[in-house]
């Protein structure tokens, strides 16, 4: 007997569920104290507010991350894991939280109901680790070169900076996600006509005139105006791993 599919929830509501009615609740219980930060970041359309019922077939359902520092990191692991994993509950609004294994026929991660222990997608990591991996190695840094930010992919800041944070004791995490940075006066980022046509578009260049009238780096401003490293590569690996060591 099949059972109809749950009402739709948008990814990141569907995570802050997770947390709220089942994450929290443990960690509460369990490890009082605990300094951690939770979101929902990274990868996936939840995260940049593009799911739609079709994403619940591939890697799409109750997901988390849970940051912690280097300390509790090496010390609390691999007994969080195991609390989740035996404790969570099997589902959030009727969305499992178990994951079907991947395999190399299936490595697609997909929901699917469980009477045993759950194989959840709350991740656990290191706040420093994870950032490095996103956006190389400046994204850890105080003062991050010119290099570094031109190093950083669009798509990975985008990672970075959208989605959700639940809960943030130690704080790193909502830092690093910061974006009033100031560098311009405001500039309306609504969409306008292009030229006389009967389009909307965003007319970007003039973010990019407001940004560039603010250098003041001479080799910034030596640079031609071709962007980041987006603009200057489609090689998967510098895009999708900036934190790997040069290739």
């Amino acid at each position: 007997m099949t059972h109809p599919a749950p009402d739709f929830l948008p990814g990141l509501e569907l995570s802050r569920l997770l947390y709220e009615e089942a994450v929290r609740p443990l960690l509460d219980e369990v490890h009082p104290g605990l300094r951690y930060a939770a979101a929902r970041v990274g990868t996936g359309s939840e995260v940049l507010g593009f799911d739609t019922p079709r994403s619940a077939d591939h890697e799409w359902g109750p997901r988390l991350q849970l940051f912690l520092t280097p300390e509790d990191a090496a010390r609390h692991t691999a007994t969080l894991h195991e609390l989740l994993r035996e404790r969570l509950p099997k589902e959030v609004r009727g969305w499992p939280t178990h994951f079907r294994p991947a395999t190399a026929d299936g490595p697609i991660g997909h929901m699917t109901p469980t009477d045993g222990p759950v194989d959840h997608r709350v991740d656990l990591l290191e706040t420093d680790r994870w950032l490095t991996g996103q956006l190389g190695p400046g994204a850890t840094a105080e003062e991050p070169t010119a290099a570094d930010w031109l190093a950083m992919p669009q798509q990975r800041l985008a990672e970075v900076t959208g989605g959700a944070v639940f809960h943030d004791g130690p704080g790193a995490l909502t830092a690093a996600r910061q974006n009033a940075t100031g560098l311009t006066d405001p500039v309306d980022p609504a969409l306008r006509p292009y030229h006389d046509r009967p389009y909307q578009v965003l007319h970007a260049e003039r973010f990019t005139q407001a940004l560039t009238a603010t250098l003041t780096d001479p080799a910034l401003r030596a640079l031609p105006l071709t962007g980041s490293i987006d603009q200057q590569t489609d090689n998967t690996d510098v895009l999708t791993r900036p934190g790997a060591p040069a290739f």
